[in-house]
Formats: C-alpha cells, sequence, structure tokens
C-alpha cells in the first residue's frame, strides 16, 4: 500500500495528506456537523430554550475532543474552540429582549468574548495559548506523529513559542475589534445597514487573520531555513578551521 508520508528535508516530518483528510472530516462531522444536528433537534424538536439546546449540542465538540484525542492522544484544538463559542452563545442567550438590534448586540458579545477568551490564554498562568491548539490542527496532518512534531516545536524552539503567542495575540484583538466595530454600527446606523455589517465583517476579519498568519509563518519559516542553513555552515567551518591550524 502506497504511503503518502514523506521525509522532508533535514529530517522533517512531512504531512500525511490521506491523515489530514481524515482529521478534518473528523472536525466537519462531529464538531461543526453534529454540533448543528443536536442544537436543531433540540430547539425545533423538543422546544428547548437557546441556553439548553447551545448546552446540548455541546456534546459534539465533546465527542470530537475525544475522537482527537484517541487518535493523537492530544487535545483537539478546534473542538475546543467550537465548544468555548457554545457555551458563550449560551450564556448571551440571556441578555436582554429578543429584538433585532439586541439580537445583533448579542452577537457583539459573542465575537468579544470569544476574542477576550483568546487573549486571556496568553497569560503564562496557561500552559499554551489557545491558537497553539488551533495550529495543531491545521499545522499537521492530525496524526499522533504530526501532533508529537507540533509540540516538540513549542517545547524546543523559542521562536516558535513567541510567534505563536504573537498569533494568539492577533487574533483575540481581532475579534475585539470585530466585536467593537459592529457594536459602533448597532447604535449608529439603520438596522438594516447595521446587520450588512454583522454579516460581511467576520468574513473579512476572518480573510485578514488568516492571510497575516499564512504571511507571518512563511516569514519565520524562511528566517528558520537561514538559520539551519548559519549553523551548518558554521559546523562545516569549525572542522576546516581545526585542520588549517
Amino acid at each position: 500500500m502506497e504511503n503518502n508520508t514523506a521525509s522532508a528535508p533535514g529530517g522533517a516530518r512531512s504531512f500525511d495528506r490521506r491523515s489530514m483528510i481524515i482529521s478534518l472530516l473528523l472536525t466537519a462531522i462531529f464538531d461543526i456537523g453534529l454540533a448543528i444536528a443536536i442544537f436543531q433537534i433540540a430547539k425545533h424538536q423538543f422546544g428547548a430554550t437557546d441556553f439548553v439546546a447551545y448546552l446540548v449540542a455541546s456534546i459534539g465538540p465533546v465527542v470530537g475532543a475525544l475522537v482527537g484525542l484517541a487518535r493523537t492522544r492530544r487535545i483537539d484544538g478546534v473542538a475546543i474552540i467550537i465548544l468555548i463559542n457554545l457555551l458563550i452563545s449560551a450564556g448571551v442567550s440571556f441578555i436582554g429582549s429578543h429584538d433585532a438590534k439586541t439580537l445583533l448586540l448579542k452577537d457583539c458579545v459573542l465575537t468579544g468574548g470569544f476574542g477576550l477568551v483568546i487573549l486571556i490564554t496568553s497569560i503564562p498562568i496557561f500552559p499554551k495559548p489557545l491558537m497553539f491548539f488551533f495550529g495543531l490542527k491545521f499545522g499537521t496532518d492530525g496524526t499522533k506523529e504530526g501532533a508529537g512534531q507540533w509540540y516538540r516545536l513549542w517545547d524546543t524552539i523559542p521562536q516558535f513559542r513567541r510567534s505563536q503567542i504573537w498569533l494568539n495575540n492577533v487574533w483575540g484583538i481581532g475579534f475585539l475589534a470585530e466585536a467593537l466595530v459592529k457594536a459602533i454600527c448597532v447604535f449608529i446606523l439603520p438596522y438594516g445597514a447595521a446587520y450588512a455589517v454583522n454579516q460581511i465583517a467576520p468574513f473579512v476579519l476572518l480573510a485578514g487573520l488568516i492571510y497575516y498568519s499564512m504571511r507571518f509563518g512563511m516569514k519565520l519559516r524562511r528566517e528558520g531555513e537561514a538559520r539551519r542553513r548559519a549553523a551548518m555552515n558554521a559546523a562545516v567551518q569549525r572542522p576546516s578551521e581545526g585542520t588549517a591550524r
């Protein structure tokens, strides 16, 4: 049987494409699909309140996290993020009335609350920032070996740790900024315009954050390659200098 895992230069482990596809499919099925299905069934078939429906829907990402734990022996970051969003949504469901503008403000609270959670995880009392686990999902192939390599980068390379904290803060501030912009629009714009901003802003933000993260990651990769080349050149020169003496 063909093995899709190839050795990358320098002994680094490359992606197993098949395993990565399986990992993404499991996320779509359990973390997203199951959560949506359970929410809809609880709300529309059993008449549950939004609060109860969100809590019951959290079974989806919990199952997804357990599946990820079984596959990689690591916590699934996407499942954690979706679970946090569901729990914040459950809390936000208690806020105020259900008129149109209040619903938009609830969405602002949800967005800002998620951004605040991301920023809080940068505090050193937490072992790793939340976006580290997001990167674990989309920066590896979802296998035990791929996850182990991601953790080793954190444990052994200070630049990697700093970059993860930096990206975590960028994403957290981005969500807080989105919440602020949407809230201001709710207060100063007619409902139709505020609703349009509410729908468009998340896509603009995510596109910007993903683009920045990709460019930032490529920059770090180039710097890492430059450091490795410099170290190899230094290692080659040292024996040569000893021979010359």
